[in-house]
């Protein structure tokens, strides 16, 4: 009888790709199969990024990157770059960047002689948000406790939506990916001579993984009214506060949206990825096969592969919102905000932090 695995390929991402993490889940296939993971973004105004590893075993965590692969991306101009290993399994080119309106192929050819190819991608015009902004209000979320049984919690805080909307005759698809800095803070030494503030940010992803929308025909533009970027939790537990500290207090939050303008086919790609890992809650979950590639191999039809090319411009906005009620809250316009991470800081807060006057 024959012995069978399942396969994971885990997908590592560097900044210039997609700040998350995937997973993937293809169909049960024989254990001495060996499919190439293929991903490559081209983004307008950037240098393109290639990485090529292999999907590895279930039980299994080291990533095999491929070596010595002879990789390409060439536009309907008829130029073709060559790209060089950077690091193992990392390709880059720097004869060619990404220009919206024009259309883009990667090819990759491994040296054991496979042949692999995306579809043609039509790099997309930026995307142009109308608003980021917050709607005051309750939200319900609930755990399982120890006994098995959901306990739930009310909320208060804000829901982040965001709106598109262009003169475009076709369907537009996006890809997001959001963080969000919490800023607070708190006293110490209270009643002392050496009292002073400690200033805390944490730097979160708001938005789920493989977060894709697409807009609709309203009076003869595309829009997307309301998509959502998720919730902001205002929680002051003043039980914290004690004789010698004050409890922590959410001042502001930061968020900034990245908006990436992407083909049909990409979508689906990641639509696809969303829903295999989601399950929402169904009893059985998705089948792997869901999961949709814009890549294949031409020297074999019959080879499997994993991946996904993506030709896309990027609008990146920032804007702070900070909580008052439940009728009101505060925001503003940033035209920009640093990667600050995680971290704190006495007596002083620090240069990035943000204020509503």
């Amino acid at each position: 009888m024959r012995k069978f695995y399942l396969y994971i390929a885990v997908f590592f991402l560097s900044a210039t790709l997609w700040s998350c993490r995937e997973l993937y889940y293809p169909d049960d296939i024989e254990s001495n199969e060996k499919i190439p993971v293929i991903q490559g973004t081209i983004i307008d105004g950037e240098f393109p990024v290639v990485t090529i590893y292999w999907a590895i075993q279930y039980e299994n965590s080291e990533t095999q990157y491929i070596s010595d692969a002879e990789v390409t991306i060439s536009n309907n101009w008829g130029h073709v770059a060559r790209f060089f290993e950077s690091s193992p399994g990392i390709y880059r080119s720097y004869e060619i960047y990404g220009i919206a309106g024009n259309i883009y192929t990667l090819r990759v050819v491994l040296d054991d002689g496979r042949e692999y190819t995306s579809t043609p991608q039509l790099l997309q015009m930026a995307p142009q948000i109308d608003s980021l902004y917050a709607i005051p209000g309750r939200h319900t979320a609930y755990q399982y406790g120890a006994s098995g049984k959901p306990i739930y919690t009310q909320m208060e805080g804000l829901f982040i939506n965001s709106d598109f909307s262009t003169n475009y005759p076709n369907t537009l698809y996006y890809r997001f990916n959001t963080d969000v800095v919490k800023l607070s803070s708190y006293t110490v030494g209270l009643g002392t001579p050496s009292s002073h503030s400690i200033f805390l940010w944490e730097t979160t992803t708001m938005e789920k993984p493989y977060t894709v929308d697409f807009s609709v025909t309203m009076d003869n533009t595309q829009a997307l009214y309301r998509h959502p970027v998720g919730y902001l939790r205002y929680y002051y537990d003043a039980t914290l506060q004690t004789t010698s500290q004050t409890a922590p207090f959410t001042e502001a939050w930061i968020v900034k949206q990245s908006i990436y303008s992407i083909s049909a086919d990409v979508y689906q790609y990641y639509n696809s990825v969303g829903r295999q890992l989601s399950g929402n809650d169904q009893i059985f979950a998705p089948v792997a096969s869901q999961v949709k590639s814009n890549i294949q191999c031409i020297s074999d039809p019959r080879e499997r592969v994993v991946g996904i090319f993506e030709a896309s411009s990027l609008t990146t906005v920032y804007k702070a919102f900070g909580w008052k009620d439940l009728v009101n809250h505060r925001q503003k316009d940033l035209p920009y905000y640093p990667d600050v991470g995680t971290g704190s800081q006495e007596n002083f807060p620090p240069d990035f932090w943000v204020y509503f006057y």
